[in-house]
């Protein structure tokens, strides 16, 4: 219900979704997260959802600098789902719902699995840090967020993401 109050109208395919651009924000790569190749969404989302993105991101290097983990970005796995999408999405995937919130605009997930590791600081590489340590301060930043109000966060774990919907 919130997906659609707030939300864009479900578009029918990779077209119509051009043709809303200005209703909606571009997502592409940044120093905090890195969209995957998206075989069954488009990079868009609506200004409110792409704030929150932003501030996930910011939270969770905040929140690894501060566990003294070395800096990771987030990967991006799913955005904004056509109509197009999301039937082809259902034919093999058992989570695929029909009224996905992914059709608003307002939904994206993020992978608690892999994460893009920032190579080096002044020439200096990183130390790997386990995916483990990377998703339980992923969860802890998503859990401040919903506790707020700020989103609904569901863990799929047939896809190894938290699907994350803003408030």
């Amino acid at each position: 219900a919130v997906a659609q109050a707030i939300g864009v109208p479900p578009v029918e395919d990779r077209d119509a979704a051009e043709r809303m651009v200005r209703r909606l924000v571009e997502i592409r790569d940044t120093d905090l997260y890195s969209v995957d190749e998206l075989t069954h969404s488009i990079p868009f989302l609506i200004p409110s959802a792409a704030e929150l993105l932003e501030r996930i991101g910011l939270n969770f290097r905040d929140s690894l600098a501060s566990k003294g983990l070395n800096p990771n970005k987030l990967v991006v796995t799913s955005i904004l789902r056509t109509e197009e999408d999301v039937r082809k999405l259902r034919q093999g995937n058992l989570n695929a719902a029909e009224n996905s919130t992914h059709r608003y605009g307002t939904t994206f997930d993020l992978s608690y699995w892999h994460y893009v590791k920032v190579p080096e600081l002044r020439g200096r590489a990183y130390a790997d840090v386990p995916p483990e340590y990377l998703r339980a301060t992923l969860s802890q930043v998503l859990r401040d967020l919903h506790d707020e109000g700020a989103c609904y966060v569901k863990y799929e774990k047939m896809q190894t993401c938290f699907h994350i919907t803003a408030r």
